[in-house]
């Protein structure tokens, strides 16, 4: 309750942190990749789905109300001829041979490497899963996706007809939440399966609320424009219906990284520490989680073990995001390795290894600011604070000559200048 009341308070922060960091992802960028890529895969993909819901007798007439739900409340304005042209294709791409459907396939994975890579990017994740794990999550999400979709409406339908019979009033506003409640639980999902990260249910859960209620929002404001401004139908006359529906996937792929950004930041903001730094701290406070965490390896490899993420951002409460920046980091400057069981462990002999060094190693510059971090209670950090506070202020004093000077003791070698 404490902090559910805490992130109603900090709501306005959040998304603030939400947005710089979408900014910093170059998240318009990658919105209008997938933009490009879900329209060559569109057709592929509703050719499995649709061909799951026909595989199963008892779906077969959840078919075309499925097709009804997926366009009218995804599509605005345009969702009629969407849904036409859609089937259309989709009737065209079950005529094709062996090739052809290879080709399709083909696509439609790329779409999902396509997905996977920019919520990775998100997340932090330096590397993607296997690719058999991969091929296997992307077949899950596919053929399973449909049967949950049929179950739903199964289920909702059934609901909805026993309301209308009963003549309950609340009819009208449980239908306006089916296409939210839907969204949400899609986007949930995926923030869940995709990423090569352990994301938490609830910040998954807080961004696919986000994103699903960004989404209607979006909706509302897509038609309002098409139908004060039809730019578009004034302009491609029939043709109008491609760069409504572009633009439309354009601001939904916008909508649903935002929603991914806001996921990631929620473990940034629980470890208290949104300040507008790259990854939420400062260089100096940088070094301090650098060092707390081969702090928790080293004594873990006293036992002869390692740590596995998860327990490592246990042991190094400082957000999940920084945890994994920081381990590639140490990675890529050979302080740390990872076990082929995924277990980190310290790759240097730190008996020789200094305080100085790892400053190196990172390419962190301290410069006089507040080096301590909220929650990270360690035995050692407030003298290793005074460490490198005195080492700054050293290296300042020592640095504390004009440049005018270092200059002059040039000039007095060379004697003056020629004349012009």
């Amino acid at each position: 309750m404490r902090n559910l009341l805490r992130l109603l308070r900090d709501g306005h922060t959040i998304l603030a942190h939400a947005a710089r960091r979408f900014a910093r992802d170059k998240g318009f960028v990658s919105a209008s990749a997938l933009t490009y890529t879900t329209l060559l895969a569109l057709v592929p993909l509703l050719t499995v789905v649709f061909a799951i819901f026909t595989a199963f007798p008892a779906y077969r007439r959840l078919r075309q109300q499925a097709e009804t739900l997926l366009f009218q409340n995804l599509v605005p304005q345009v969702g009629d001829q969407i849904q036409s042209y859609a089937g259309t294709f989709v009737a065209k791409a079950g005529a094709l041979t062996g090739l052809g459907v290879v080709g399709l396939t083909i696509t439609a994975i790329l779409l999902f490497f396509s997905i996977e890579g920019a919520l990775n990017s998100i997340w932090r994740a330096a590397e993607p899963r296997p690719l058999l794990t991969r091929l296997l999550s992307f077949w899950a999400v596919l053929t399973m996706a449909p049967l949950l979709l049929g179950a739903s409406l199964s289920l909702g339908l059934g609901a909805l007809a026993r309301m209308k019979a009963d003549g309950d009033p609340g009819l009208a506003f449980a239908l306006s939440l089916v296409p939210f409640l839907f969204e949400t639980a899609a986007f949930t999902l995926m923030y869940v399966a995709i990423p090569n990260r352990e994301v938490a249910w609830k910040d998954a859960l807080a961004g696919g609320a986000v994103a699903g209620l960004a989404t209607e929002l979006a909706k509302t404001g897509f038609s309002f424009y098409l139908t004060l401004f039809p730019t578009y139908e004034a302009i491609y006359g029939a043709l109008s219906v491609v760069p409504t529906f572009l633009l439309w996937l354009y601001l939904l792929w916008s909508v649903v990284l935002f929603g991914a950004e806001l996921a990631a930041s929620l473990p940034e903001w629980r470890a208290g520490r949104l300040n507008g730094e790259e990854g939420g701290l400062a260089t100096g406070q940088r070094l301090m989680v650098a060092l707390a965490v081969l702090d928790a390896l080293y004594q873990a490899s006293r036992h002869g073990v390692g740590l596995k993420r998860e327990a490592l951002s246990r042991r190094v409460p400082v957000g999940g995001a920084v945890i994994d920046d920081m381990l590639e980091s140490l990675r890529k400057s050979h302080w740390v390795e990872r076990s082929g069981r995924g277990a980190w462990m310290v790759s240097r002999d730190l008996n020789r290894a200094s305080l100085a060094d790892l400053r190196l190693a990172l390419d962190l510059a301290i410069r006089g600011e507040n080096v301590m971090v909220e929650r990270l209670d360690t035995g050692w950090a407030a003298d290793t604070a005074g460490l490198i506070t005195n080492a700054e202020q050293a290296g300042r004093e020592m640095l504390n000559v004009s440049l005018a000077t270092i200059f002059a003791s040039q000039n007095d070698r060379k004697g003056p200048p020629e004349a012009a």
